[in-house]
This record gives C-alpha cells, structure tokens and sequence, in this order.
C-alpha cells in the first residue's frame, strides 16, 4: 500500500501491444503485482494505453489508474502529429505533456522523451539475443534492433533482466553500460483465481496420461524441435512420453516454422506425443503446470525465463537447456540438458517420470509459496529504487 501522509511518485507505464507477446504482458503483470503488493510503497504505477485496447486485458493486473489517449492510437491524427514534431524537433512534446497532465514524474520501460525532455526515462531491453544470435534474424531486423536498442540506451537509466545480459551491455556497448540496472524478475502466481479441476481440464484436452509441460512461444530460438527429438528417441526406446506445448504458434521472423515442426512430428509418428495446444486461459494454464511432471524450457537464449520463474513459484521440477541466464535463475528443483543434444533431454525426462511423485509436489509447492511473498518484494523494491534514483 502507498505510505500514509507522503507524496509518491507517479511512474508512467506505455502498454500498447496486444496479447501476442504473452510473456510481455506476464511481465508486466508480474512487476505491477508485486509493486502494488509493496508494504509502504513509494511509487504509484499509471499505465497508459490506445484508444481501442480492450478493457479486458487489464483485467487481471492490479487496479492502477489506465489512461486512455489517442496519442497512442497508430496511425491516428494525433500520433502522426506527434511523430512528425518528434522527428523535426527530436522530442516527444505531445507525450510529454499528456505525461505532465497526469502528474507522471518517471516513464517506465520506455524510450527516451527527448534529450531536453523534463521527465527522466527508464527503458528495459529484455535480451540481445540479435547479438548473440544473429542467424535468427534477417538484415533488416538487425538494422532495426540496434536503431530500436539505441533508443532504449538513451534512457537515463536502463533496466536489463540479468547480469548476463548486462554482461552483453558491457560487450556490445560500453558507452551506456553505466547506466543500465539489474532487476530479477519474480513471476506470482495468482491465488485468486478461480482454477477449474484437474478432471476438468483433462476432458477438455484429452489427457489420459501423465504429461510434460512446455509452455513457450513457438519462436525459432524457443528450440521446440529438440524435445520433437527427444519424444523420438523416447519412442525408439519403447517409451510412451506425452508433453502438451503451448504458446502463440506464430513466428513473425520464420513464418513456417512452426508448419516445419509439426511436418517433423508427423514425419516420426509423434501426434500422440507431442501435442500442441496452443494458447489457453491463464487458470487452466496454471492447472496444466501444477499436474505435470515436470516443465520444460529447452530454448537456447532468454533473457529472464518466465517459465523458470513459474516453475519457482510453483515449487515444480523443471528440465531445462543449460545456458548462462538459466544458471543464473538457478531453481531448485532445475535438471539441464544441452540444447544441442536430444539424447541428454530424452534421459532427463525417462528420469524425471522414474522419480515423479506428486505428494512430493505438493510439499515443494507449499514450501514455494511461503517463499514467494518476501521474492516478489525483493522485485518490487528493486525496481523502486531504480526510480528513486530518477524520481526522488
């Protein structure tokens, strides 16, 4: 709660994309959750947003001020105005003073405002992973990255999500690495909201077995086709192994790559075990996690993985690719793997069915839980400080 008696600072939030991006929206969700959760709070968060984003995504965020404004609006009147002057004058006039209108005294997550802009910026850059992959990405989308990334470092200070990505500010670039500030996302759980049964989620979906989850984005880096590998070795071996994926099933950069993988599925006979589900509403999602045996994140960068994060939250074992930042993230109940290697993922998961107890799961949850309150509150007073040093 905000502290009784003493003035806070308003920090403005720009949430304009649309749910395609599920871990954008999880992120923000996250961090605003566990701000307003904040004892004796300092900062008051206020999200502004389009004229057509529906009431509904905010739903499930904390009950801060929204604003609604056509600034924001693509391609409207108004936001053609604002750019054009934004590139004559190299200032965000128009979004500076709606932001001084609502007594906004920090942006958040943002890009900067202008260099004789009267509110200070903090911008967020979730990975490099163009830098470090850049096989993923066309010319265009490099060029694009650094302009939109060089923005981003313009800011007064600049949030990143792990040391090893403000390892890569410092590599790629030193002019800006002291301005950037470390924030270690913690992803809640939601104990509010109304789950359906185990019963009913298997009948919906069809599951009649025990089950792996993988609950990322159907993104090339995302390395699905490792665990399609694995689920063949697995059968070869005579084992009947079952992961549910699900995530958004478009990939604006390899647009039939998720086409590529379902052809490998069927290719090895795999429909019964890899079956994808795609996008499902966060209750049933967080029934999905909680009865699996394990979770599974084989991607081969991230920035700050939520579903490591969940998979913390939720005290649920998890099989995931051994790379840098999940070492960092470093969850208790973690199992790594090569992502370049389906044999070690495919003896990770025969193990993690051999030593599957759900009781067990249940004690590690509760243990999880009592955990997570004093997690997200190290989050949110972190992220407080970072503008404290901008605001105060």
């Amino acid at each position: 709660m905000v502290q009784e008696g003493r003035s806070v600072i308003r920090v403005g939030f720009i949430i304009t994309f649309d749910g395609s991006w599920l871990g954008g929206i999880s992120y923000f969700r996250n961090l605003l959750t566990a701000i307003y959760e904040l004892p004796d709070r300092k900062i008051e968060p206020v999200i502004f947003t389009d004229m057509h984003m529906s009431a509904g995504r905010f739903t499930d965020f904390p009950p801060f001020e929204v604003v609604h404004s056509r600034l924001l609006d693509r391609f409207s009147l108004p936001w053609i105005v604002r750019k054009v002057w934004q590139r004559s004058f190299d200032q965000d006039l128009l979004l500076e003073r709606l932001l001084s209108k609502h007594h906004i005294s920090v942006l958040s997550h943002s890009v900067q405002l202008g260099k004789q802009a009267s509110i200070p910026t903090i911008g967020w850059i979730p990975d490099f992973q163009h830098r470090r992959m850049p096989e993923f990405f066309s010319t265009a989308e490099l060029a694009q990255r650094e302009r939109n990334f060089g923005n981003v470092l313009m800011c007064n200070r600049v949030i990143v999500s792990s040391l090893d990505a403000q390892a890569d500010i410092f590599a790629f670039y030193p002019n800006y690495a002291e301005r950037s500030r470390v924030l270690q996302f913690v992803a809640g759980v939601d104990t509010q909201v109304n789950c359906p049964s185990l019963d009913e989620v298997k009948k919906k979906y069809n599951i009649k077995s025990r089950y792996f989850h993988l609950p990322n984005q159907f993104w090339i880096h995302k390395n699905h086709h490792v665990v399609i590998e694995a689920l063949r070795i697995l059968k070869e071996q005579g084992q009947h192994v079952v992961v549910l994926a699900t995530g958004n099933q478009s990939d604006q950069r390899r647009t039939n790559h998720f086409q590529s993988l379902m052809a490998r599925v069927e290719e090895c006979g795999l429909s019964e075990e890899f079956r994808v589900i795609g996008i499902v509403p966060y209750p049933e999602l967080m029934v999905l996690m909680r009865h699996s045996v394990a979770l599974l994140n084989p991607s081969f960068f991230e920035g700050w993985s939520t579903t490591v994060e969940e998979s913390k939250a939720l005290g649920k074992r998890i099989i995931l690719s051994d790379i840098p930042v999940h070492r960092e993230q470093s969850p208790a109940r973690g199992v790594y793997f090569n992502p370049h290697n389906p044999e070690t993922l495919a003896f990770a998961m025969k193990q993690q069915l051999e030593l599957w107890n759900p009781d067990e799961d249940i004690d590690c949850a509760i243990q999880s839980a009592s955990a997570l309150l004093s997690r997200r509150q190290v989050f949110a007073k972190n992220y407080q400080e970072i503008v404290l040093e901008l605001g105060s």
